[in-house]
């Protein structure tokens, strides 16, 4: 699934640190997003809440999937990942976003455990992140002529 598109591998045309962000984000994102289940099951959130913080953790995964400008490397004919300007601005935008919302749910009580809430919007942020890295992966191949 991480590495196939239209049945075919494309596995050998991205680059190994691109590989192992792709699995560490379906990895982690899959196990936090468990973990929210397990909290809805647990009364620990809401599911309003928990598709709320699904939402916006998917929004702002999309975002951080930019922060890499991913192109393809001639030599090594594959795909390769490198942060650029764009991806910088990105970068402290998403850390501005990690501070504030800490300092949002010491200021907002919900009544919710606001790890819960963490939890809902980590998961979907890495999966969506993960997502969109492997969008941008498949339409670089698909320019390059790798798939019809």
């Amino acid at each position: 699934m991480l590495y196939t598109h239209g049945r075919k591998d494309f596995r050998h045309h991205v680059h190994p640190t691109l590989q192992r962000r792709l699995r560490m984000f379906f990895i982690i994102g899959g196990i936090t997003l468990a973990v929210v289940g397990w909290d809805i099951v647990q009364g620990a959130i809401t599911v309003p809440v928990a598709l709320a913080s699904i939402a916006v953790g998917t929004v702002v995964g999309w975002f951080t999937s930019r922060i890499f400008h991913l192109s393809w490397n001639e030599d090594g004919q594959r795909v390769v990942g490198r942060i650029d300007k764009i991806g910088w601005f990105v970068l402290v935008a998403y850390i501005v976003f990690e501070v504030s919302r800490a300092v949002f749910f010491d200021v907002v009580h919900t009544g919710l455990d606001a790890t819960a809430i963490t939890f809902a919007f980590v998961s979907s942020a890495l999966l969506s992140r993960m997502f969109g890295l492997r969008g941008r992966i498949v339409k670089i191949l698909k320019e390059e002529k790798i798939f019809g």
